[in-house]
């Protein structure tokens, strides 16, 4: 086993018995008549995990020691958790309220985030993130990202095999690692406002202090919205939130836009990783 896998990273080259997964549907609720009420848990190989988590670790360690991850990112990184990304998002409102006024945040929604990778976008990334080395031409050449394929398995019953054309691969101990190299500079040209996400989980916020201010959130919301467009990233706009802690003088709280013009909801309580919020800070 130590051979094959030592093989495969200096020839870049991934038998492709470990590249085949088989997905199970997992029902979520809801009727089970419709597709969108399951969950694809995806099964792949244990040897090639094994491998991955070697791999991983080297990545992830090359990531922190060269400063390449983003600071608001607290998904799937060392000493990050839903805790940390939750005590600074609420830090933020504190502070904004012993100054006396408001802050306004947007929970915003990718649609299957994971499944929506562009292979080409994301290794244009990982070069970026200055992945090289055995490594990196394992990774470069879409050794590890193409010619992956499926099954579905069933109610006893198993499909034909079927290629996987998008997405980091699921089920593989990398996908995290890639997902978060991919949104990595999903703030990258935000001006002004605080950017915070877990994995594919993002908010922004933004402390209200004046008219302009509401101005500069849709501005940087527009620019979250520009990069969706180039990254080839789609949004759940209707699962878009809003939700203002705080009182800012003469200054109505007003529903920002979506990336295709509609208002966002304006709610009291949102369901917050994991955690049920409501804007007077009681959970």
């Amino acid at each position: 086993l130590k051979l094959i896998l030592r093989k495969s990273l200096d020839e870049g080259k991934i038998p492709d018995l470990f590249k085949l997964a088989y997905v199970t549907p997992i029902h979520k609720g809801g009727s089970k008549l419709k597709p969108e009420q399951y969950r694809p848990v995806s099964l792949t190989s244990h040897v090639m995990k094994i491998f991955e988590r070697v791999v991983k670790r080297n990545i992830m360690k090359h990531l922190i020691e060269q400063n390449l991850l983003n600071p608001g990112q607290h998904g799937f990184v060392p000493g990050r958790s839903t805790k940390t990304q939750l005590l600074q998002h609420y830090c933020d409102i504190f502070e904004t309220l012993s100054e006396g006024t408001r802050i306004d945040t947007i929970f915003l929604d990718f649609a299957k985030a994971f499944d929506k990778v562009d292979h080409d976008i994301l290794l244009q990334k990982v070069a970026k993130h200055k992945i090289k080395g055995k490594i990196g031409l394992w990774l470069l050449d879409q050794e590890f990202l193409n010619n992956r394929k499926y099954r579905v398995v069933a109610n006893g019953e198993m499909s034909d095999v079927q290629d996987v054309l998008s997405g980091v691969p699921q089920g593989t101990v990398l996908a995290a690692v890639l997902f978060i190299i991919m949104i990595s500079d999903v703030d990258e040209n935000v001006k002004s406002s605080i950017v915070r996400l877990f994995a594919d989980d993002t908010r922004i916020s933004r402390k209200i202090t004046s008219e302009e201010d509401k101005v500069l959130l849709q501005k940087d919301l527009n620019v979250i919205y520009d990069w969706a467009n180039k990254n080839l990233m789609k949004f759940n706009e209707n699962k878009f939130e809003q939700m203002s802690h705080g009182e800012a003088k003469n200054i109505k709280i007003e529903p920002y836009k979506t990336q295709s013009g509609n208002e966002i909801k304006i709610g009291e309580t949102v369901r917050d990783l994991g955690i049920i919020a409501n804007n007077n800070l009681l959970f």
